[in-house]
């Protein structure tokens, strides 16, 4: 198989690299796609999503990849969204390794381009506290004409 690097993929900077490899292969069932030699550096796929993990050293040397001081939880204000087949078996899956959700898995209906969405989703953290949320999209609808005043009244926004 030849591994073609996506347009889009987030390269998360881990505080320990063994630790993050072993979250995301072990526990969470990522699939290593490339990885050279004993670099802390592997490129990971899972459901189609790829993300690189990468372990830096406070040398001076990544100044413009790291350019203010990194402090827990890494990826404030930021949340990676995996979508999957089976989301229920990946929650066991996380529950049965000990990690705690940081939201238990929940069904929400989502506002589409063209459709609502009924997705099953939770979310939890690595061990840097990059957040990650796994959903899988049960059935879709039409809107309906009071979908956007139910969506502005759950997120606060106000009718147009």
């Amino acid at each position: 198989m030849t591994f073609e690097i996506d347009p889009l993929v987030p390269e998360l900077w881990c505080s320990d690299f063994e630790a993050s490899m072993e979250f995301y292969t072990a526990t969470l069932g990522f699939e290593v796609v490339q990885q050279r030699g004993s670099d802390p550096h592997a490129y990971l796929a899972f459901c189609g999503a790829q993300i690189m993990i990468a372990h830096w050293e406070l040398d001076g040397n990544w100044v413009p990849w790291l350019p203010d001081d990194m402090a827990r939880p890494f990826g404030r204000g930021m949340n990676l969204q995996f979508m999957v087949t089976d989301v229920d078996a990946l929650y066991l899956r996380v529950l049965s390794q000990r990690v705690e959700p940081l939201v238990e898995i929940y069904e929400d209906e989502i506002w589409k381009t063209n459709c609502m969405d009924t997705r099953r989703q939770f979310l939890i953290s690595d061990p840097d506290g990059y957040v990650l949320r796994f959903a899988q999209s049960l059935r879709t609808r039409p809107v309906k004409p009071d979908d956007e005043r139910k969506m502005n009244a759950q997120y606060g926004a106000q009718a147009t």
